[in-house]
């Protein structure tokens, strides 16, 4: 016979599937606000510095800087999405082979900062991870706690029944 779930084990799901939801909030704010950054305004930059770095892993750091009604302003930031790290500097290599060092390119600014600037506006793959994986962590637990809850149910019924 299985046991009925306990309160504090609903809590846990519902904090669990709270902590999907939020997490899908997330990403999805994320991904709006990659969205709108193909509509910022551009102008043309130059890549300062292009390397490979290592860390815990391998990182393409890639520097430029751009002006802005005659000041000058730096960044790191290639896209929304969080900087990449990889196993093997060859495939870090991929990204700085993609901006060396002394080209010029084109960079898109959040007209609200001009500080805030990026090489590759857009949503990408990780902001429609992290939105499905919110999505399963928010559903997964319900879905469990209703077939927990439909089993307990069925249990007490057939416990009825027989007595």
């Amino acid at each position: 016979m299985e046991k009925p779930i306990s309160k504090s084990g609903i809590l846990l799901i519902i904090l669990a599937s709270l902590a999907g939801l939020f997490l899908s909030i997330y990403a999805t704010n994320s991904a709006v606000n990659a969205y709108k950054s193909k509509s910022w305004p551009t102008v043309e930059g130059i890549i300062t510095s292009s390397e490979v770095a290592r860390h815990s892993k391998y990182v393409p750091e890639i520097r430029y800087s751009y002006m802005i009604d005659s000041v000058e302003f730096s960044s790191e930031k290639i896209s929304l999405s969080p900087t990449a790290q990889y196993k093997y500097k060859d495939d870090a290599a991929k990204i700085t082979d993609k901006y060396p060092a002394n080209t010029k390119v084109k960079v898109y600014y959040d007209p609200n900062r001009f500080d805030f600037a990026l090489l590759e506006p857009g949503i990408k793959g990780v902001h429609i991870f992290m939105f499905l994986l919110g999505l399963i962590i928010f559903i997964a637990p319900l879905i469990g706690l209703r077939y927990s809850l439909r089993n307990s149910q069925k249990t007490e019924n057939e416990g009825e029944n027989l007595g």
